[in-house]
């Protein structure tokens, strides 16, 4: 498939996991990617343009707003333009609630929840200047469902779920489709550092567990590129769940 040609995108997290495997995706379809992390993005660069495909690398840290808009605005003069954007940063960290302290909640607040703001709201007057646009913002299975250990991580991803389906409504005339990746049970480095709090009962997650193993970041990256496409055109203001069927 090439549903990608002539076609630029934005992918926020992209040095690794999910956002990695995204902007690698994308390439293979024929879109010229704008790669945003912290850090660490030469690797995904060059898996970009060892593809054939046009990277343009952006260092920004998303819970600085002013930044992101700086950083946004460059991506897209890179790009010459951009319709498409995944936004996929975001921290996972786990605290038994009565013992967290307001600098870890507020550290997972601003990744999660305020950094999805920034980014989407830079990326909106870039975005509303094409016919047609799409934003897929990366939610979490712990929106939805129970997970024990995060609540701060639950409201934050409960948030982005919430603030996308407004976008949808707000746009939808300009022609912006806006939606969410519920995902879960994905092998990522950001899965990988989940650890129990101390105390903590590991039967609590057994609903939240797939009963068809961890999926690779490559089959969440599939379903980017397709609520990014035109094949998903009358797909708006939802969210789609990933996640092995772990809430079924």
């Amino acid at each position: 498939m090439k549903r990608y040609e002539n076609k630029n995108v934005v992918i926020t997290g992209a040095a690794q996991g999910i956002g990695q495997a995204t902007a690698k995706r994308i390439a293979e379809e024929g879109g010229s990617v704008a790669l945003i992390d912290i850090k660490g993005l030469e690797k995904t660069q060059k898996m970009v343009e060892d593809l054939g495909g046009k990277a343009f690398s952006f260092e920004c840290d998303v819970t600085d707003g002013v930044k992101v808009k700086e950083t946004v605005d460059a991506a897209a003069e890179a790009l010459g333009g951009f319709d498409t954007l995944f936004h996929i940063a975001g921290i996972l960290r786990t605290y038994h609630t009565h013992e967290m302290t307001f600098e870890q909640y507020h550290s997972i607040m601003n990744i999660n929840m305020h950094g999805t703001f920034y980014v989407n709201q830079a990326a909106l007057p870039h975005l509303l200047k094409n016919k047609y646009s799409s934003i897929t913002n990366m939610a979490s299975t712990a929106a939805i469902g129970s997970h024990p250990w995060m609540s701060a991580y639950a409201a934050s991803k409960g948030a982005v779920v919430s603030f996308t389906r407004a976008l949808y409504i707000e746009y939808v005339k300009q022609g912006l489709r806006a939606n969410s990746v519920v995902g879960g049970g994905i092998a990522t480095s950001l899965h990988s550092d989940f650890k129990a709090p101390p105390g903590g009962d590991l039967k609590l997650l057994a609903g939240a567990m797939p009963f068809v193993g961890f999926a690779k970041p490559e089959k969440i990256a599939s379903v980017f590129a397709f609520l990014g496409s035109d094949d998903a055109r009358f797909i708006n203001g939802t969210e789609i769940r990933a996640d092995g069927g772990a809430l079924s």
